[in-house]
């Protein structure tokens, strides 16, 4: 599957997190500050794993809460795709199959969600996985979109550009902040990078969490 259409008919509130890399406490954070219910849409871009410090608990969390009944939409993003194509059916369940069924992007009636990038200058945009994947700057069409936004990750952006994309309303809006790297900072270097971002797909109000994870421990 590369792709799948959601309504947002079945939906109370919508919301987009992006590039969670193994921070799963920073995760849950963000999960209690916008207060999820299984009446909510939530979609999650892509790259749940590596550079933080529970991979397997933020994928796990993700089927729990998919389980539990909430409305949970993982889309795969370049670090699961590395992990498929480097171990495959190696990976023990029931990580291999939440990771093998991960569309490349999701569809509403307002947005289109994806880990990196459409390319527009591709014969065929919603055939070319590759750009989903690792594409980090496109110019959108404006035709092609008919009013609808993208909602991304993959590449960093500071808080402010994300603000900015918000209040002057464009077509491509980042929401990868760079989380895993909250990381390495100390509590007063919070700011511009380093935090979980979500936002509300209609209200557009940005929700900013700090990383709380703890980094692993050094051998």
């Amino acid at each position: 599957m590369i792709g799948k259409f959601i309504t947002k008919a079945n939906s109370e509130k919508r919301f987009a997190i992006a590039d969670i890399h193994g921070c799963l406490e920073t995760l849950k954070k963000l999960i209690t500050q916008i207060s999820l219910t299984t009446n909510d849409q939530l979609f999650l871009l892509g790259d749940y794993i590596n550079r933080g410090p529970n991979s397997s608990g933020v994928m796990s969390y993700i089927m729990e809460l998919q389980n539990l009944g909430f409305q949970v939409y993982p889309l795969r993003g370049n670090h699961e795709q590395i992990l498929i194509e480097s171990r495959g059916e190696k990976l023990s369940e029931p990580y291999y199959s939440f990771l093998k069924n991960l569309p490349y992007y999701y569809e509403t009636e307002d947005y289109f969600f994806v880990h990196a990038s459409i390319d527009f200058n591709s014969i065929e945009p919603f055939q070319d996985t590759e750009a989903m994947l690792w594409k980090r700057y496109s110019s959108p069409d404006i035709a092609f979109l008919n009013g609808r936004k993208i909602i991304h990750g993959h590449t960093i952006h500071t808080i402010d550009e994300i603000k900015e994309a918000i209040k002057y309303n464009f077509s491509i809006i980042p929401l990868d902040n760079g989380c895993y790297k909250g990381l390495r900072m100390k509590s007063e270097e919070y700011g511009e990078h380093g935090n979980l971002c979500a936002l509300n797909l209609d209200t557009l109000e940005l929700i900013i969490q700090k990383n709380i994870d703890e980094p692993r421990p050094k051998n």
